[in-house]
């Protein structure tokens, strides 16, 4: 027996002037966030954090990919999915099978959910916009709606979900432009050693094996 959960008005209402929504989007404030949320994870570098990518085929049917992520700085990161560990080094991507030790290198693709969450915990707001930020409570997560400068873009809306009192961010939302849907979710950062991320961040170990490269 499914049980129905009931809102008393009083909730209801509370709700509602708890709710913020600054309509008028991209304001000083706004930006603000942004960069504050940045500035969380870049004050933490070198780091690492888990994540799950969600992806949303159609209604009830998803895939879920969950890895580390690891970032030094704004210019290289680097995921560990599954078997594969993959590489920006702030001009190529190296992806390493770790099964047949074969390695790819390739430029980065700005389509990427990779790159997404790079842009987002490195900064690069560059080309987009704050269309409204709203929070359903007092103190609650705040839901930031971003749009992208470029009608042309592969993001039709982003919806990040961040902590107001911590600046973290919980989860990222988007809808791509073929109106495909991926849920993007964090841990909490952990600042890691300098020594060990140099060790994380070393490509020259693939050259040695057998390599693909792409680069054009």
């Amino acid at each position: 027996m499914i049980k129905k959960s009931v809102i008393p008005i009083f909730n209801i209402m509370l709700i509602f002037l708890y709710s913020h929504n600054l309509t008028a989007g991209d304001t000083q404030l706004d930006r603000r966030r942004l960069s504050d949320m940045s500035h969380h994870y870049l004050s933490r570098a070198p780091l690492a954090l888990d994540f799950e990518i969600i992806q949303y085929i159609d209604e009830g049917n998803y895939q879920s990919l969950i890895g580390t992520f690891y970032m030094t700085g704004r210019d290289s990161f680097r995921a560990d999915i599954m078997d594969q560990e993959i590489i920006f080094d702030g001009n190529w991507l190296w992806s390493w099978d770790k099964e047949t030790g074969q390695a790819i290198v390739e430029p980065l693709d700005p389509q990427s959910s990779l790159k997404f969450i790079f842009d987002m915990l490195r900064g690069n707001w560059e080309s987009f916009i704050v269309n409204s930020v709203t929070s359903a409570q007092k103190d609650s997560a705040l839901t930031l709606e971003i749009l992208t400068v470029d009608e042309n873009s592969f993001f039709k809306t982003i919806r990040l979900h961040m902590s107001p009192v911590t600046n973290r961010l919980l989860s990222a939302v988007y809808i791509d432009f073929r109106d495909g849907k991926t849920d993007i979710r964090f841990t909490e950062p952990q600042t890691i050693d300098k020594k060990a991320a140099r060790r994380l961040f070393d490509t020259q170990r693939f050259e040695s094996g057998e390599l693909i490269d792409l680069r054009p």
